[in-house]
């Protein structure tokens, strides 16, 4: 049988491949364990569609769900799309078992893990939602508008599922060759580059527009009297901002305190400064 025809049969229609994927999205996280991690969630996603692969073949369906128990952690809201590309080596193994080895789902799995999860994780959380609360602190900080929520709220569910599904569904139809030439070409390294480039621009921007550090200091010159601040900004705008976020940035990448004794020691800052008149 050529790989053409191959490609072109299908056990699972649109629809099964939909209700695969609603079932990854609703339970990739919640049965998460430190033992096996999302595979739970991939063994309920085989499990609606055990019946279109293997129909009155218990034992068969049994296999299925066992294979798909060791563990398995990736970005779970992109890279589901390894999801997709298992089902489809899934239906291409209950379709010619004799040309599908029981190892290469896992051995597929195990590979793309890893790289999938460093894409997406720059892509989805570190650029798309820091992207997205910009713009919805961007409305509503001034005002505390309702406004700023919803439109964040509309603009996530517009984007994440709608893509989900997009990569889920391409990725179950173009099989493994596909997205291994993505992941094999130098894509994914340089879209990592221009995410990173991105989120940084958006959070100096944010950082710049709602955060405000301003001294109270004041000395008497003869009959002048020179404000510290207004020297300050005179320099370069925000200077006080600037010097914060890179003093946090210290204690996050090379001291390597937790956001909590950040918010602590920020609180200290503040109670002092106010009280000194160090910041105003």
């Amino acid at each position: 049988m050529s790989n053409n025809a191959v490609a072109n049969e299908h056990l699972l229609t649109k629809k099964d491949v939909r209700k695969a994927w609603i079932n990854w999205m609703w339970v990739y996280l919640s049965t998460q364990n430190m033992e096996r991690m999302q595979a739970p969630a991939v063994v309920r996603t085989m499990y609606t569609v055990k019946d279109k692969l293997y129909p009155n073949n218990p034992e068969e369906q049994k296999d299925l769900l066992v294979r798909h128990m060791e563990f398995f952690n990736t970005e779970p809201t992109w890279g589901g799309l390894i999801v997709g590309i298992a089902l489809a080596i899934e239906e291409q193994r209950a379709m010619h078992p004799e040309e599908v080895p029981n190892e290469l789902v896992s051995a597929i799995k195990n590979a793309l893990m890893g790289p999938c999860a460093g894409l997406f994780d720059s892509l989805y959380q570190s650029t798309l939602i820091p992207i997205l609360l910009a713009i919805g602190i961007g409305i509503s900080a001034e005002t505390g508008s309702i406004v700023g929520p919803l439109v964040y709220i509309a603009l996530f569910w517009a984007i994440v599922p709608t893509t989900s599904w997009f990569l889920f569904y391409n990725a179950y139809k173009i099989g493994l060759n596909g997205v291994n030439q993505i992941l094999a070409s130098g894509i994914k390294d340089k879209i990592i580059s221009a995410a990173n480039i991105v989120g940084l621009t958006v959070i100096g921007a944010v950082t710049a527009s709602t955060c405000n550090v301003k001294t109270g200091l004041t000395f008497t010159f003869g009959e002048s009297l020179i404000d510290v601040n207004a020297i300050l900004e005179g320099i370069q705008p925000k200077i006080l901002v600037l010097g914060m976020a890179f003093f946090t940035y210290w204690l996050l990448a090379k001291k390597r305190v937790s956001v909590n004794k950040i918010m602590l020691i920020m609180l200290v800052i503040s109670i002092v400064g106010y009280f000194t008149t160090i910041l105003a």
